[in-house]
């Protein structure tokens, strides 16, 4: 790779990384001003809120969202127009077709079974649903324009524009709202999300005018045998802080949650650096891999996986420095969950350095393998949270997170390399160094 390529990289790289910060900053206020304007009762149910939009918005596609950029790399590549159109309408349509049905079966359980769901619950569903359905909409414009190299355009509405929205309408209803409970906050987090896909339909207008032309192809099979076991992959690996959080609302009481979501904010905060990383460049990984270019395609790996180490552990040091004064600015009790946080942030590094094995299973047509793994890593955490919280509380609940990510990434690495005979870790590069030196 030249220093051109490179310096090319870096600069789209810090683009990305400062609009999901400022992003992510924009969500952090909102948590700061919910925690200081309303409390942390209301911050743990917003929480909640949070965790089960996070949720929904791959379970409304389906999972199409989660093999969304794999297809759109392929089909790119092979500049397959047709296939691409089809896959996007088959996404859309799972997405119209399950929020309808969850909104149908909301409102007939309100009017049908009213001490099932009373009037705030139905509110509650309702935002969520609501906020779902936008959320799962700008992931799909997210995967599909991040597989074809358009990063900045695909990721910008979602990690910049939507946060920003929802900073300014939590300003106005602290300001000027009569109510600050947990409803206003949800419907503003909704309205956010889809006026935020206005923005996407303003940016997607010429690459809809000539996708439009072009007759859609389906390959139905195929992307349902993918879609599907990446849905369940999707919630229990990449969406598995959104289940412990929910699994946590069960056990613990609304502050500790409080506590955890803001630790869990920090954790995802950092993350977005390392998830910039490979965004950049798993395109031209997958794409090296639909060209035949095994070699190329193993450098990157490494690249990516050095970038990722050395900018995860720069993060494990600043939080050991600044951890405790970053958990404080939300009250003095979440400056308690320092632990916490420096537990749930060595997933950074332990990712890091297996790398990214589900994607190299994913564009070998290797799903089920992956899926099954993730369910045993979300077991271990089960395990971990419910044999433990009684005498470790916090403390269990993120040692659950990360033996649970140990496990997950150790066997995916090992997995990977069986099927694939691809060693997508950074250990490759010492056995690459133990080969050369035999030989010589």
């Amino acid at each position: 790779m030249n220093s051109a390529t490179i310096y090319r990289l870096l600069k789209r790289f810090l683009v990305l990384v400062v609009s999901r910060l400022a992003g992510a900053l924009a969500i952090f206020t909102v948590n700061l001003l919910v925690a200081r304007h309303a409390g942390l009762e209301t911050l743990g149910s917003y929480a909640i809120f949070a965790s089960l939009v996070s949720i929904l918005t791959i379970c409304l596609p389906v999972g199409f969202n989660s093999i969304a950029t794999i297809f759109s790399t392929e089909y790119s590549t092979t500049q397959n127009t047709g296939m691409l159109k089809g896959f996007v309408q088959t996404a859309l349509f799972h997405i119209a077709v399950v929020t309808g049905s969850l909104l149908f079966v909301s409102i007939l359980a309100y009017y049908l079974v009213p001490d099932l769901l009373s009037s705030m619950d139905l509110g509650f569903c309702l935002g969520v649903i609501i906020a779902g359905c936008g959320g799962a909409l700008l992931n799909l414009n997210s995967a599909v324009k991040t597989g074809l190299n358009q990063q900045l355009s695909g990721l910008l509405p979602e990690t910049l524009a939507r946060p920003l929205l929802m900073l300014s309408g939590i300003l106005i209803v602290f300001e000027f709202g009569s109510a600050t409970g947990i409803f206003e906050i949800i419907w503003t987090a909704a309205l956010s999300s889809w006026l935020a896909l206005l923005i996407v339909l303003i940016i997607n207008s010429k690459f809809a005018k000539n996708i439009i032309a072009t007759p859609a192809l389906f390959d139905l099979k195929r992307w349902k045998s993918a879609s599907y076991p990446w849905m369940a992959t999707s919630l229990l690996w990449d969406y598995m802080i959104d289940l412990i959080l929910l699994l946590s609302s069960v056990l613990l009481g609304a502050a500790e949650i409080a506590i955890l979501h803001i630790c869990f904010r920090y954790r995802v905060l950092t993350g977005f650096g390392m998830r910039s990383i490979y965004t950049l460049l798993m395109p031209k990984i997958t794409a090296h891999k639909f060209s035949g270019e095994t070699d190329k395609m193993h450098r990157q790996l490494i690249f990516a996986n050095a970038g990722a180490l050395i900018y995860s552990v720069c993060v494990m040091v600043g939080f050991l420095i600044f951890g405790e004064w970053l958990l404080s600015l939300f009250s003095s009790k979440i400056s308690e969950g320092l632990p916490v946080l420096i537990i749930v942030s060595l997933t950074m590094v332990i990712r890091s350095a297996f790398g990214p094995a589900p994607i190299i299973l994913a564009i070998h047509n290797l799903h089920y393998g992956t899926t099954l793994i993730s369910l045993g890593g979300i077991l271990i955490a089960i395990m971990t949270i419910f044999v433990f919280h009684q005498n470790f509380g916090l403390i269990a609940v993120a040692a659950g997170y990360s033996l649970s990510n140990l496990f997950v990434s150790v066997c995916l690495w090992l997995y990977a390399m069986k099927r694939t005979g691809i060693d997508c870790s950074l250990f490759s590069v010492f056995k690459a160094h133990v080969n050369k030196t035999k030989l010589q």
